[in-house]
């Protein structure tokens, strides 16, 4: 693997290889670990979606954070994917119950449901999701920054 070099001389090589999915992951469930349990004390559970939604999201945007370049845009990658996930994991059991209540009382109508459920989630976003951002965008910043420590400290040249 060729390494691209800051400067001549210069002891900070680094490897233009991406960060790895699974490290990224596991920073974004770390970093989401801790406003979870918080939500916990103040009996706010619904905040613990934000545990799977970011370690979904981390292991998909890691390989967007590169050893240079700006870390805004993959934070509010991260910050709007963790929202998205998160209300995604609130529509979906509601969807399947309200479906499963509809086939008792009669017909099931897919587009309906299908409709509501994105209604549901799309109100869940505005209303919920974008103030949500307040607390997810620092995390995203703070993932985007691990990860690139972690991918560039495992990338210099000895």
């Amino acid at each position: 693997m060729a390494a691209t070099w800051v400067s001549p001389g210069s002891d900070t090589s680094f490897k233009s290889a991406p960060a790895s999915p699974w490290s990224s992951a596991l920073v974004a469930f770390s970093i989401a670990l801790v406003p979870g349990l918080v939500g916990l004390g103040f009996e706010q559970p619904f905040l613990l979606l934000g545990i799977p939604a970011a370690t979904i999201a981390g292991w998909r945007l890691g390989r967007r954070i590169r050893p240079t370049g700006g870390l805004i845009e993959v934070a509010l990658a991260m910050a709007i994917a963790t929202v998205a996930i998160a209300d995604t994991l609130v529509v979906i059991p509601l969807g399947i119950g309200s479906s499963m209540a509809a086939g008792e009382a009669g017909s099931i109508d897919l587009f309906r449901g299908l409709a509501a459920s994105l209604f549901l989630w799309f109100f869940g976003f505005i209303l919920v999701g974008v103030p949500m951002m307040g607390v997810t965008f620092p995390c995203g910043l703070l993932w985007a920054a691990l990860v690139r420590k972690l991918a560039s400290a495992g990338a210099h040249e000895p």
